[in-house]
């Protein structure tokens, strides 16, 4: 899941010994160099010495996180909240953690407990950016867009300088097949933040959606210079090429992708039917059935014209 604020390193330290202070700095320290192995040994020495320091537990929980280690991030943050002090003075500190929680959640797709996370977090903070994105996104996950969009107008009401929920809205327009207004979106999350991946391939994807290839071609490009070893996005400007009467370029795209990704059926379906149009006959049977090898069922009928 995109986080769109850093995580916080909350720093109350209840009745720690001075030895485990230093323990939990050395933590803090290890967690920004983004040594997050070694940020969890210190944390562990911390809570050896100190098992009511509340704060060792949310940046633990935060370092498994960071490692992928979502259920066990869910222990740490449960017994972090628990002893997380829960006068006034807090609630912003413990809204935000309600929030990486609920991160943690989405990832492991209990997007329900999410939910209920990121609006635990915006009952404590309403104005705590990163939950709303996140519930907007959980809620798509859902497929209850009306919600989720919004959460990301929400956002863009507290700072329209949030590239995320201008590319959730986007993906909104999207599903909603307002190809325009998605493009509008991804322009604005792209004048935001010109280096995230999948904003150029979702805007790319929709001006192909309104047979604009020549722009698709330039945003997949993009794409494909910010992530070059993802099939995907050779694909779909394989695609792109072979609607302007680009075959060959678009056959290279396709090979491209079969080099970084062989096991994918769509490039192999997609070179055959750009290698039948070009007169290859031999060639495109040979896709049509490696793509139906792969499990490709609907280029069996293409299939049927090699027999």
């Amino acid at each position: 899941m995109k986080k769109i604020l850093a995580i916080g390193l909350l720093t109350i330290v209840v009745g720690a010994c001075n030895k485990a202070d230093d323990y939990y700095h050395l933590g803090i320290d290890a967690f920004n160099a983004k040594n997050y192995e070694k940020a969890i040994v210190y944390f562990d020495s911390t809570l050896m010495l100190d098992q009511n320091n509340a704060s060792a537990f949310i940046n633990r929980a935060n370092a498994k996180y960071e490692l992928n280690d979502f259920e066990n991030s869910l222990t740490d943050f449960a017994k972090g909240i628990e002893m997380w002090p829960k006068d006034e003075s807090n609630r912003k500190e413990l809204a935000m953690i309600y929030s990486e929680r609920a991160d943690a959640y989405y990832e492991l797709k209990k997007y329900d407990q999410a939910i209920e996370d990121y609006s635990e977090a915006i009952t404590k903070d309403a104005t705590l950016i990163s939950a709303y994105i996140g519930r907007g996104d959980a809620y798509i996950k859902k497929q209850i867009p009306d919600l989720a969009k919004a959460d990301y107008e929400k956002v863009i009401s507290l700072d329209n300088k949030i590239a995320n929920a201008h590319y959730g809205l986007g993906n909104f327009y999207y599903d909603s097949k307002d190809y325009e207004s998605a493009i509008v979106h991804y322009n604005l999350a792209i004048e935001i933040d010109n280096t995230i991946y999948a904003y150029y391939m979702d805007r790319g994807d929709s001006y192909y959606m309104i047979e604009k290839y020549n722009q698709a071609i330039e945003d997949f490009t993009k794409a494909i210079e910010l992530k070059p070893d993802d099939a995907k996005a050779y694909i779909f400007r394989g695609d792109a090429k072979d609607n302007v009467d680009l075959g060959q370029d678009a056959l290279a795209d396709y090979d491209k992708a079969i080099e970084i990704d062989p096991a994918n059926s769509s490039a192999y379906y997609n070179r055959g039917i750009t290698k039948r149009k070009l007169g290859d006959k031999k060639g495109a049977c040979l896709d049509f059935n490696k793509a139906i090898e792969l499990g490709r069922d609907d280029a069996k009928s293409y299939a049927d014209e090699c027999k």
